[in-house]
């Protein structure tokens, strides 16, 4: 009869170091629901080369080194997606007052957190028990009439196969978002943006693999790249003179890039259940300093002049976190 997908589950949990599982239970952990993803490994066979002296036909093969990968992709949930923030950009602390929970989540410099992770391939199949995971990519998109969606793409050290899975996971039940209640500011000024995305990628090095042993020895993450991007229809040339030329009202090419702030806030149609006075759940990511990548306009007969404007966050002041993200949802922790 074959074995669907969607009667499976993943578990996510902050561990407290590395080397150091979290035994996941009906209240420690988080499920999320899922679109699609697993972990696979990444492992090949090694096949040796031919030989004077010997056949044409391959004689053996062994198998090498393993890692565990993939991307998790979802409808963005602002209760479980705060564990993967926080293992992407390092830093959160959190605070409740009047019923509202806040996460401030920032990209730090020291290590970042360790996940482990659960996951139930269909309801019979298999279940795998992951140690020593990392996010490597974070993504969050949206257009104008579609939901909030993102993918995250892990990277686990160790697996541990026919683990048992909890029961009665506490499933995020919470809201989805949608591009209606999606805002993108740049100065301050709203854009009028048709989508947007919003990346960041740790870069982490997954080939560190020793003598004696199947599995890395470390993931050590390399420079992080922070970047967005949105959809507009075009008022007037500033943002091509600003992302060309260098400022707004450049009339000649320079430079010097402009660097100006970018905020994303996505909110819910529901509030909070327990916040005085009610207030929605909802996600605002700020980007410091932000410059705009060169673009050129793409006329096209009868169609309205509308352009893909990337963006690259940078860090000019090393005390100033390249992106903050402020999470307010109905859940006190972050798993």
């Amino acid at each position: 009869m074959g074995f669907g997908s969607q009667s499976g589950q993943v578990m996510f949990g902050t561990q407290t170091a590395k080397g150091t599982p979290l035994v996941m239970s009906a209240t420690v952990g988080v499920a999320m629901k899922l679109r699609s993803g697993s972990l696979a490994p990444n492992r090949e066979l090694l096949i040796p080369d031919p030989e004077i002296g010997g056949g044409r036909d391959t004689t053996d093969a062994y198998l090498g080194t393993v890692s565990f990968g993939g991307d998790y992709e979802f409808y963005a949930r602002l209760e479980s997606i705060t564990t993967l923030l926080k293992a992407c950009l390092g830093g959160a602390s959190s605070a409740t007052a009047t019923g509202v929970n806040t996460h401030t989540i920032t990209a730090v410099d020291t290590a970042l957190p360790w996940l482990s992770v659960q996951e139930r391939i269909s309801n019979t199949l298999d279940a795998y028990d992951y140690l020593d995971a990392v996010v490597n990519t974070f993504h969050l998109e949206a257009e104008a009439n579609g939901y909030l969606q993102g993918t995250a793409g892990l990277i686990a050290m160790r697996q541990t196969p026919q683990a048992t899975p909890v029961a009665a996971p506490t499933w995020d039940n919470s809201p989805l978002l949608v591009g209606t209640n999606i805002t993108v500011t740049y100065n301050a000024v709203t854009l009028p943006a048709k989508s947007f995305t919003f990346d960041v990628n740790n870069n982490f090095e997954d080939d560190d693999f020793r003598l004696g042993s199947f599995f890395l020895g470390d993931l050590t993450p390399k420079q992080r790249e922070v970047t967005a991007s949105v959809t507009v229809r075009h008022a007037d040339s500033s943002l091509f003179r600003q992302a060309t030329y260098g400022t707004p009202a450049a009339v000649a090419v320079g430079g010097v890039t402009t660097k100006q702030q970018v905020v994303i806030t996505a909110t819910t149609y529901e509030d909070i259940p327990a916040s005085t006075p009610l207030t929605k759940s909802s996600i605002t990511i700020t980007l410091p300093n932000v410059i705009l990548e060169p673009f050129a306009f793409e006329p096209s007969a009868d169609d309205v002049l509308e352009s893909d404007i990337s963006m690259r966050a940078v860090r000019p002041v090393p005390g100033t976190p390249i992106v903050t993200v402020v999470v307010k949802n109905g859940k006190a922790t972050i798993a």
